[in-house]
C-alpha cells in the first residue's frame, strides 16, 4: 500500500478538511435516557440486561487484539496526514449528506457537532483518500459507525480498511465485483441449506443479489438487534465471510422457512418484502440465533468448493474481470498465516539480492500459539537434561574431592547462563 497512513494525532484533531461544514449547525439535543450501547430508549433500543461491562471491555480488547495480527502485513507510514489533506469535494458532499442517515437514534450520532458525526467524517473522508480508486461507498456508513462506537478513530479507520481489502475486497470497488460474487455463492449455498425457501425463491425469480447485497455490504448493521450484531461481528473477525453466509442462511429460515410463511408471501413483491424487514422477525434472544448461526453447515473446505463452482462461472461470463476471491482473508488467524508468508517472501527477495546478513526482527507475538507451547516445553525439557547433567557432574566430582578433605573447594551451582544461552540461540533459529 502506498499511500500514507493516519496519526493518533490526526484524527483527534479536531480540524480536518470539510468537517466545518458538518459544525456549522447545532442541534439541540434534550437529555434522554439510553440503553447499555447508547440507544434512546424507546427507539428499537435493546432491551434486558446484557453482558456486563467487563465483558463489553473485552470484546474491544479482542478486536483490537486481532487487529495487530493485520498490522504484520499492513504498511502504515505518517509522512502524510490524510486526516487533514483535502479530499475530493464530490466525496465530501456525499459523505456530509449520509452522515446523519447513520444510527440517528444513538447519542454518539445524535448532533452534527457531536464527536461521534465529526469522527465518521474523518474516518469516511480518509478513506477516500488512502484508496482514491475505489472512493466513498454508502454501505461504508454503518460499518464505520458501529466501529466508532468500540474503538477510537484511528483504530475504527484502520479496521475499516482490513475488512474493505482483507475481508471484503471487491465489496466497496466500483463495480461491486466481490458482492456479485458472495450473491452467486449465497444462492449456491441457500440451495443446500434450506431447500424449501431456496424453491420459493426461484418459483417468484427473487435472487439473492435483490435482497441479501444490504444484508452482505453493510454487514448486518441494518438488521439485526445491536447486541446480536456484535457477537455475528465476533464471529466474523475470528471465520471470515463465511459467517456472512451462515448468518444469511439463518434469516431466510426465520423469514421463509415454514409453508405457511411461503404461503404469505404470493409473489415476488410480497417476497422482498418479507426478506427486507427481516429486522421485524428477529428477537431479542441472541443467545438462540448465535447457537442457530453456528449450527449451520459450512465448513471452510465447503466455502472453498463453491467459490471453485461460482469462480468457473464468473470467469465464462465475466472474462475481462480480474477479481480474485482467493487472496481474502478467513478471519484472525488467516492473518497470522497471511503474514508470515509475507514475512517470508521478504526474507526471500532479500536473500536473492544478497542483502540478508541477519533475521528480520519478529516479536514473540507472531509466532503461532503452537510453536510458542512447543518452545516452552523444549525450553523446560532443555533445562531440566542440562541442570540434571550438571548435578550429575558435580555428584563425580564430589566423590573426588572426598579423598582430599583438606582442600576446601566451593559449591558448585547449576550452568544457568549456558541455558539461556542455548534457549536463545534455539529461538533465534526458529524465528529467522
Amino acid at each position: 500500500m502506498g499511500m500514507d497512513a493516519v496519526t493518533q494525532s490526526d484524527f483527534n484533531s479536531e480540524e480536518s478538511s470539510g468537517s466545518d461544514a458538518l459544525s456549522s449547525q447545532s442541534i439541540s439535543i434534550p437529555a434522554t435516557e439510553t440503553d447499555r450501547f447508547g440507544f434512546l430508549l424507546g427507539t428499537g433500543s435493546t432491551v434486558g440486561e446484557g453482558p456486563p461491562p467487563e465483558v463489553v471491555r473485552q470484546r474491544e480488547t479482542k478486536w483490537l487484539n486481532i487487529m495487530s495480527q493485520w498490522d504484520r502485513f499492513l504498511t502504515k507510514k505518517t509522512n502524510k496526514k490524510l486526516d487533514k489533506a483535502p479530499a475530493l469535494q464530490s466525496w465530501v458532499d456525499v459523505i456530509e449528506r449520509d452522515i446523519d442517515r447513520q444510527f440517528p437514534f444513538h447519542e454518539m450520532f445524535l448532533s452534527k457537532d457531536g464527536h461521534g458525526q465529526r469522527g465518521l467524517f474523518r474516518v469516511l473522508k480518509a478513506y477516500t483518500q488512502f484508496r482514491p480508486d475505489e472512493g466513498y461507498c454508502q454501505a461504508q456508513g454503518p460499518v464505520a459507525a458501529v466501529l466508532l462506537m468500540i474503538m477510537p478513530a484511528e483504530e475504527a479507520f484502520w479496521c475499516l480498511v482490513q475488512i474493505s481489502e482483507q475481508y471484503l475486497p471487491g465489496y466497496y470497488s466500483p463495480l461491486l465485483e466481490g458482492v456479485l460474487f458472495d450473491a452467486g455463492i449465497l444462492n449456491r449455498v441457500l440451495r443446500k441449506a434450506c431447500p424449501p425457501a431456496s424453491k420459493h425463491l426461484k418459483k417468484h425469480g427473487v435472487e439473492p443479489l435483490m435482497f441479501a447485497t444490504d444484508w452482505l455490504m453493510c454487514l448486518y448493521t441494518r438488521h439485526l438487534p445491536f447486541n446480536t450484531l456484535l457477537r455475528v461481528w465476533d464471529l466474523f473477525f475470528c471465520y471470515g465471510v463465511r459467517v456472512l453466509f451462515q448468518v444469511a442462511v439463518v434469516l431466510v429460515r426465520r423469514s421463509l422457512g415454514r409453508q405457511e410463511q411461503r404461503d404469505e408471501c404470493e409473489g415476488q413483491m410480497e417476497t422482498l418484502e418479507r426478506l427486507r424487514s427481516i429486522k421485524d422477525w428477529i428477537s431479542q434472544e441472541d443467545d438462540a440465533f448465535i447457537e442457530e448461526v453456528c449450527s449451520v453447515s459450512l465448513s471452510d473446505k465447503d466455502l472453498e468448493r463453491e467459490t471453485e463452482k461460482e469462480m468457473e462461472k464468473w470467469k465464462k461470463e465475466r472474462p475481462s474481470s480480474t477479481f480474485n476471491p482467493w487472496g481474502r482473508c478467513h478471519g484472525y488467524r488467516a492473518a497470522w498465516i497471511k503474514g508470515k508468508e509475507r514475512d517470508e517472501e521478504l526474507q526471500r527477495k532479500e536473500r536473492e539480492k544478497g542483502n540478508l546478513t541477519v533475521p528480520l526482527n519478529r516479536s514473540p507475538s507472531s509466532l503461532s500459539p503452537s510453536f510458542l507451547r512447543k518452545l516452552r516445553r523444549s525450553s523446560r525439557a532443555e533445562m531440566t537434561e542440562k541442570e540434571g547433567n550438571d548435578w550429575r557432574e558435580e555428584d563425580r566430582e564430589n566423590k573426588v574431592l572426598a579423598e582430599e578433605p583438606e582442600v576446601v573447594h566451593p559449591v558448585k551451582t547449576p550452568n544457568h547462563t549456558a541455558v539461556l544461552q542455548t534457549l536463545l540461540t534455539l529461538y533465534q533459529v526458529t524465528v529467522q
